[in-house]
């Protein structure tokens, strides 16, 4: 009966107001408050990227992953800072970008006294406390836990000087 739907409905909404959250994944411990949350989820376990970009061969999992990622063909940066008007393709790259304004760091190292706004830089970081140095010069010894540093240490291999002096030959 149509009383009986609304009630339902009523439920549904109920819970997903307050946070409850019922649907758990069988593979890890995440729980959901709408099973369509859930079943988005357990993507991640299967490794199944439905979803792929026409203009590259990357896939995701989900589609708004795949929307976003679009805009790095367009160009399109939708989210702009109201305090420096620097712009992003993604909202959450705006909401970290805020915290240089803030200088909110909660982002902690638990091995050092290293702090950041970003959540990525501090993964990137903790590579420097496990003494894995993965990327590694085809042309000499040198190796790093950071790619940004070795694609830095290949500029030595090719002669080009990125940081050239514009007065002068240094």
């Amino acid at each position: 009966s149509e009383e009986l739907h609304s009630i339902r409905h009523i439920s549904k909404a109920q819970k997903i107001h307050s946070g409850e959250k019922i649907h758990q994944c069988t593979q890890c411990d995440k729980k959901f408050n709408e099973k369509k949350s859930l079943v988005t989820h357990k993507l991640v376990h299967t490794r199944e990227r439905p979803h792929s970009c026409n203009s590259c061969e990357k896939a995701f999992s989900q589609i708004n992953s795949l929307q976003s990622h679009i805009l790095s063909h367009t160009g399109e940066k939708p989210y702009k800072c109201t305090l420096c008007g620097k712009s992003f393709t993604q909202n959450g790259d705006l909401q970290v970008h805020n915290k240089v304004h803030t200088g909110e760091k909660s982002n902690k190292c638990n091995q050092c006294d290293y702090a950041c706004s970003d959540p990525s830089s501090l993964r990137k970081h903790m590579k420097t406390h496990n003494g894995i140095k993965s990327n590694k010069c085809s042309q000499c010894d040198f190796a790093s836990s950071q790619a940004g540093d070795l694609k830095l240490h290949l500029k030595t291999h090719s002669g080009e000087k990125p940081n050239k002096c514009n007065q002068c030959d240094f």
